[in-house]
């Protein structure tokens, strides 16, 4: 057989992609094998052009660029759950400052994916004698049948959708792994590719379907009556903070003990969810402070930080708050100088403002942190609005052994107890910070708030954490994953309550308004403190609504998923869903455009 390595060739890609599937996890139909089959076609049947010795050698080569994709999206997936995009290009600089946190990403068994550069060398070599160079004539018809096969396979179901208006090809797509599902692991990156260096190309305006999109989107921002008292508000964000981590007891020792006592004088969520997406930490910040959703590829920060998001920061400045901004680390990281200048910020308060001592992974620790942000606003007038970025309990979890203070030798896992102890740490901290604001007369007449950003990496099944937790089904890993603890403390309140709202982080800046009686801008989200139950969505179009939880099939168009009961943690009927499944990926549709487009200062230039 003259092309034999061409055919070794498909066939160890075709492998590859399989276990590419096995390693994430994801799902590998037989269709959509014949999908990739093709796509694979496409992109190499040009190699039957060139003779043996040429082709052999340039097949190795694009074995060895196949198996390097496949690797850096396996370790991707590992964290985002998401493939990689161009648009993350952006993002490459942000890299460096966390690079620890990655290697965890990192397993042996991924070398897998490069012996097949052994394989394919040792049976090209055994079969030397049965390849060799077709006749010109030859080489082309081959090439051709094997680019049109690839190609009309590859495009009729493209057709067909297109044909049928399905929302993933004719919308913009809410999801990479629907996409993915759809056009094969080669067929995503390409279209990804094109879509990556079409918007390179600004967009001179909005088309009449985009504008029917946005309801409503622009209402009066002119300062309404100032109310007669205005609170200080305090926002603090925690590093991978869960919410199973509240109340939580490790040989006896409660984990958590500062924030345990604190829900007995602040309002408590515990049906409260991150929504972040690849962007992690920034996006919990956008979300916070937009009330926008984040971006499907990488972070709003590092791409659209110019962008007019009209956000709550911007918004408390019109009613007079000095409005200031604390993360104590590099001003540039994740482009926050620029992000935070744009959404209304007077000062922004970064590493060079904190003291260099005292490190804890990857900057100042947070005790050290708080003590010293606090200094800072106390001297500012008021009212001012405070938001405040918390650090110590960043990935990968590095904790001095002199400060270690629970027992965890039951735990195998170093990331684990690097976790645990970094957790400890922190709520000391928090209390420690309660205790300074009261001192300074600073906690009894503000609205503060406490939330954390995104899980800890650490929730998936079969994990020490999930076990901790006890789950082992869809709504518990659900749960664990997604719940983050949010406490708000009101002006002039000293006892607590629970409020049991379903909500996300996109609710947090109109719930702040709501409570200090500020009518809010354009948000997308709601807040916690009215009567209202939200939808509360997630970048895949999941979503958690009453007594509900939605996950979706991207294998399939919208609209195909699965509805759990958050009570029984059973499946449920389609119909208790069904309702929400086109509100939420609207949502993500309006809040896309909103961010792609600059759509708020375009509508306010018309």
């Amino acid at each position: 057989m003259t092309v034999l390595d061409y055919a070794i060739y498909l066939a160890i890609s075709m492998i590859k992609l399989f276990l590419f599937s096995v390693y994430t996890d994801t799902a590998f139909s037989f269709g959509f094998f014949i999908l990739n089959f093709a796509s694979v076609l496409v992109l190499s049947s040009w190699t039957l052009l060139l003779k043996a010795k040429t082709r052999r050698w340039v097949l190795f080569s694009l074995l060895f660029l196949h198996s390097t994709l496949i690797v850096s999206d396996i370790w991707y997936y590992r964290y985002f759950e998401d493939l990689l995009s161009v648009m993350l290009i952006a993002d490459v600089p942000q890299m460096s400052s966390v690079g620890g946190g990655f290697l965890t990403l990192v397993a042996w068994k991924d070398l897998l994916f490069f012996t097949d550069l052994i394989l394919f060398s040792a049976a090209v070599h055994y079969f030397r004698n049965q390849t060799g160079t077709l006749p010109r004539k030859n080489r082309i018809r081959f090439a051709g049948a094997g680019f049109a096969a690839g190609l009309v396979v590859f495009t009729v179901p493209l057709a067909w959708s297109y044909l049928q208006q399905e929302e993933w090809l004719v919308d913009n797509p809410i999801s990479n792994m629907r996409e993915y599902y759809q056009l094969g692991f080669w067929g995503y990156h390409g279209a990804d590719l094109l879509k990556g260096a079409a918007s390179l190309a600004e967009s001179n305006g909005l088309s009449a379907d985009q504008m029917d999109l946005l309801p409503e989107t622009l209402p009066e921002i002119e300062a309404a009556p100032v109310p007669e008292e205005l609170p200080n508000v305090i926002v603090v964000q925690l590093e991978s903070y869960q919410s199973s981590v509240i109340g939580q007891e490790i040989n006896g020792t409660a984990l958590t003990p500062n924030l345990n006592e604190l829900r007995e004088e602040t309002i408590y969520f515990p049906n409260f969810y991150h929504q972040t997406h690849e962007g992690r930490t920034s996006d919990a910040e956008f979300l916070t402070l937009s009330s926008l959703h984040p971006i499907k590829s990488g972070s709003v920060y590092t791409q659209y930080a110019g962008n007019d998001f009209n956000g709550l920061p911007a918004h408390l400045q019109r009613y007079g708050y000095n409005t200031v901004a604390m993360h104590a680390f590099e001003r540039s990281f994740w482009n926050r100088d620029e992000f935070y200048d744009n959404i209304g910020f007077d000062e922004f308060y970064s590493k060079q403002d904190f003291s260099q001592e005292g490190q804890i992974g990857m900057a100042l620790n947070d005790k050290d942190f708080f003590s010293e942000s606090i200094e800072y606003i106390s001297d500012l007038e008021t009212p001012f609005f405070a938001f405040m970025v918390a650090l110590t309990s960043h990935t990968p979890y590095e904790f001095p052994q002199d400060l270690e203070k629970m027992e965890l030798s039951a735990y195998d896992d170093e990331l684990v107890r690097g976790y645990y102890h970094t957790v400890h740490y922190v709520d000391e901290a928090i209390g420690e910070m309660v205790s300074d604001l009261k001192q300074r007369g600073l906690w009894e007449d503000s609205l503060i708030v406490f939330y954390g950003d995104h899980d800890s990496g650490l929730t998936q099944k079969g994990t020490a954490m999930a076990e901790d937790a006890d789950a082992d089904n869809v709504v518990d890993l659900f749960k664990l994953d997604h719940g983050v603890p949010l406490f708000i403390k009101t002006p002039g309140s000293s006892s607590g309550e629970i409020n049991e709202n379903v909500g996300g982080q996109i609710d947090i800046a109109p719930t702040i308004l709501d409570m200090v009686n500020i009518d809010p801008p354009y948000m997308l989200g709601n807040s916690l403190m009215d009567e209202e139950e939200n939808v509360t969505v997630f970048r895949d179009g999941s979503f958690r609504y009453n007594d509900f939880y939605y996950k979706p099939d991207l294998t399939a168009p919208i609209g195909s998923g699965t509805c759990y009961s958050t009570l029984t943690e059973e499946q449920v009927a389609y119909g208790n869903c069904k309702d929400k499944v086109e509100e939420a990926a609207e949502q993500l549709r309006i809040s896309d455009l909103i961010i792609h487009e600059n759509a708020l200062e375009k509508i306010r230039e018309r």
